[in-house]
C-alpha cells in the first residue's frame, strides 16, 4: 500500500471512530429503539437562521454545535392517532458533560413531548443511562422545567445530568424551530 492512500484509509479509519454516533449514517437500529411502534422513519434537514439559533440556545441554555445546523431528525412514521401517519420526530443530540461525551436520541410526539430519551454513547457519568432518570424526562416538553431538583432527580454527578438535561432541552427547541414535531 502507498503512503499516500495509507494516509487517505488512516484519517477515515479516525473520523469514523471519532464523530458522534448520530453522523456514523443511518441509525435505523437507534431510531426503532426510541419509536419502536414505527414502520419506518423519513429524514429531515433544515437549514436554520442566525435568529433561530440565538432563540434555541436562549431557550436551552446550551450552544447550538456545528453539526446541529443545518440540524437533522427523522420523522416516525406508523399508524398514529390522528390519521397524520407520523407519530413524532427523533433528534440525535451530542453534549459534552464534565468528564466526557455524551450521545442521545430523543424522540418527540406530535404534540412536543418527549417520549423517549435513549443514551447513545456516554463517556460521562454511567448512571445517566439508566431508566429511573430518563423516564423522569417522558412527558417533558420545551415549557417544561428540565433541571436536576425541580421535578427531576439524580444521585450521580448533578453536573453531567444537567448537560444531559439542557441537551434535551436544545433537541426540543431545535425541533420546534425546524417547525416539525
Amino acid at each position: 500500500m502507498n503512503i499516500k492512500l495509507w494516509a487517505v484509509t488512516f484519517v477515515a479509519l479516525l473520523l469514523a471512530v471519532s464523530l458522534p454516533a448520530h453522523e456514523t449514517g443511518f441509525p435505523e437500529k437507534t431510531l426503532k429503539t426510541v419509536f419502536p411502534q414505527a414502520t419506518g422513519f423519513t429524514p429531515r434537514k433544515k437549514t436554520l437562521t442566525a435568529e433561530q439559533i440565538k432563540r434555541i440556545e436562549q431557550l436551552s441554555g446550551s450552544k447550538v454545535q456545528r453539526n446541529d445546523n443545518p440540524f437533522s431528525y427523522y420523522v416516525a412514521l406508523g399508524k398514529s392517532a390522528d390519521g397524520s401517519g407520523a407519530l413524532g420526530s427523533v433528534v440525535m443530540i451530542d453534549t459534552l458533560g464534565p468528564k466526557g461525551a455524551i450521545d442521545l436520541a430523543i424522540g418527540i410526539r406530535r404534540d412536543g413531548s418527549v417520549s423517549r430519551v435513549v443514551v447513545v454513547g456516554n463517556k460521562d457519568d454511567p448512571g445517566l443511562g439508566a431508566d429511573k432518570f430518563l423516564d423522569q424526562i417522558r412527558g417533558k416538553s420545551i415549557q417544561s422545567p428540565l433541571a436536576v431538583g425541580q421535578g427531576i432527580q439524580y444521585s450521580g454527578d448533578a453536573k453531567a445530568a444537567q448537560a444531559l438535561l439542557n441537551a434535551v432541552r436544545r433537541g426540543l427547541a431545535l425541533l420546534d424551530a425546524a417547525g416539525s414535531k
